[in-house]
């Protein structure tokens, strides 16, 4: 075993102080690795540049000389059975569901940014103590034994694991099952705590409900609720943390709406993903890009799923479901992405520049991209007498609960498993899966309706947009549709102003160089048209689906 000493001597400096007591087991080089990513989130953090004052020091106090053998991995040569002690300050300036912050309120950190993997001793268990007396509430996801101690089973708990120390924190509680949940609230809340509580026990209960069981015996809904505007979570094995702001917008529904959105999908996320994961990620490897070809899994799945749960459990009425549903939609709308990537190589390049708006229409987004695959399979399914409940729960005995990873192959034989027309299912895989054909157009005119639900198109109300596919942000050009006629003549960053006559667009154009265009159009009216979506019967289809 080994320890890390947490403590702050000056919160407004934003520096974490730690302290890390190890024993050599062999003579030789000892390998310090931080991690360059976490969980979650499948892009390089570089968390190494947030340290500084790295030293090693002897049981004897003498400094001990070390090198780096990458811009992240510190080495040493220790003594077998020796103690060496290695401190270092770590900079918590990022308020994120996945950062670290510090201020005079709290001291906030996931410890996946700031920790050490000891190589040849990732298994071994981690004790942790936290020196932070001006903070009296201690809130982590690493329980504490019956003598107060927390002691993570191995490195992977560890950078799994969330710590919040507090003076003023709001705990709440609820029973599902067999499981407590946790509320910890740090910030102002501006709603009521019985409708929120009963909301939550609502969509944690149906989701248990159809898994079979929780994984834990308790689990952290931590929430910093921010005085700006803020959206973000991350999930964990024993909880979340959520990211909101501001947060007295959460007295308005519709923002309350987003909360619990995000809620349930990161609860979610305690079965698919932080268990049902591929096995190119089981285990994590934190030192280097893990490249994947599941981000329709790991996160269209759960993006369609954390919303169906607030439909199956009543938290959503079916009005609200389809508006977020066409959130999706409109978003989906406007990248042409699909054309030039599928979404298995947007997964692969997820490391490139995943979490980034990225060049024109090069991929697609595994979030939005994804949830619409997983809502036109989920239909696909229960025509055929299953769903995409009963694919999860599958899911989670074959390859979650006996912690096995899963392969492309192997989860796609799964959902094949669950219908009769595995060529038809194939035939999806192969043309909106692996391939670059248009899936809205499928959703739209060949699966919703079967639920009952229409899709209503009406020009988009910006006359740029509609008429020719400009998009634009304070007179700035922000996209250009491909096939717009103004494609060969302005570009993004372009300033511009219009005037619109009967059958024609005429614009004056500021280039970013200094040049200045005009140009006129003839009005064609079809770009980025808005969507919405109306229930307009009630079949078994949509009975089954909503039970």
């Amino acid at each position: 075993m080994y320890k890390y000493t947490i403590s702050c001597p000056n919160p407004t400096s934003q520096f974490l102080h730690l302290e890390l007591e190890l024993t050599a087991h062999e003579s030789g080089e000892i390998a310090l690795q931080l991690p360059a990513w976490r969980a979650g989130r499948y892009q390089l953090a570089n968390y190494a540049q947030y340290i500084r004052g790295f030293q090693v020091v002897s049981s004897d106090e003498k400094n001990i000389s070390f090198t780096k053998k990458s811009k992240d991995c510190w080495t040493f040569l220790g003594a077998k059975n020796e103690k060496y002690l290695v401190k270092y300050d770590f900079f918590c300036a990022r308020m994120d569901a996945g950062g670290a912050w510090i201020d005079e309120d709290q001291v906030y950190i996931n410890f996946v940014n700031c920790c050490f993997e000891i190589k040849g001793q990732e298994t071994e268990p981690i004790e942790l103590s936290f020196n932070l007396p001006g903070f009296a509430s201690h809130v982590c996801t690493i329980p504490a034994n019956q003598e107060g101690t927390r002691i993570a089973r191995d490195f992977q708990m560890l950078a799994d694991s969330t710590l919040l120390a507090t003076n003023e924190v709001t705990h709440w509680t609820y029973q599902a099952k067999e499981t407590l949940f946790h509320i910890w609230i740090k910030g102002e809340v501006h709603f009521d705590q019985v409708t929120f509580l009963k909301n939550f026990q609502k969509f944690t209960e149906t989701q248990i409900r159809d898994f079979g069981e929780f994984p834990e015996e308790e689990y952290h809904f931590i929430f910093q609720l921010l005085p700006y505007r803020h959206y973000h979570g991350v999930e964990h094995q024993k909880g979340t943390v959520i990211t909101f702001g501001p947060a007295a917008s959460l007295s308005e529904p519709s923002q309350m709406e987003d909360l619990l959105g995000v809620s349930s999908h990161e609860l979610y996320h305690a079965w698919n993903v932080c268990r049902i994961r591929p096995e190119e990620l089981l285990p994590y490897d934190f030192s280097k890009e893990t490249y994947s070809q599941a981000g329709w899994i790991l996160e269209g799945i759960t993006t369609y799923m954390g919303d169906l749960y607030l439909l199956k459990s009543g938290v959503y009425s079916l009005e609200i479901f389809l508006k977020q549903i066409e959130t999706t939609l409109q978003k989906e709308i406007q990248n042409e992405g699909w054309k030039n990537q599928s979404i298995i190589e947007s997964s692969y390049d997820l490391w490139l520049d995943g979490y980034q708006a990225g060049i024109p229409d090069r991929k697609v987004n595994i979030y939005s991209h994804g949830s619409i695959i997983c809502f036109c399979l989920d239909i696909m399914l229960l025509e055929n007498g299953s769903s995409f409940p009963e694919v999860m729960r599958a899911a989670w005995e074959k390859f979650g609960k006996p912690k096995i990873g899963y392969s492309q192959e192997s989860f796609w034989k799964l959902i094949l498993d669950h219908t009769p027309e595995k060529s038809k299912f194939q035939n999806f895989y192969d043309r909106f899966i692996s391939g670059k054909e248009d899936l809205l157009s499928y959703l739209f005119f060949e699966k919703i309706e079967l639920l009952g639900i229409k899709v209503n198109q009406t020009p988009n109300p910006d006359p740029l947009a509609a008429n020719l596919g400009i998009l634009s942000s304070e007179d700035r050009i922000t996209k250009i549709h491909p096939s717009s006629p103004v494609y060969s003549d302005l570009m993004p960053g372009d300033e511009i102003k219009f005037e619109m006559e009967t059958n024609s667009i005429h614009i004056a154009a500021k280039r970013i160089n200094g040049n200045y265009f005009h140009f006129s159009y003839e009005s064609m009216g079809d770009f980025y048209p808005s969507l919405s979506l109306e229930a307009v019967s009630t079949n078994d289809l949509q009975r089954k689906w909503l039970k």
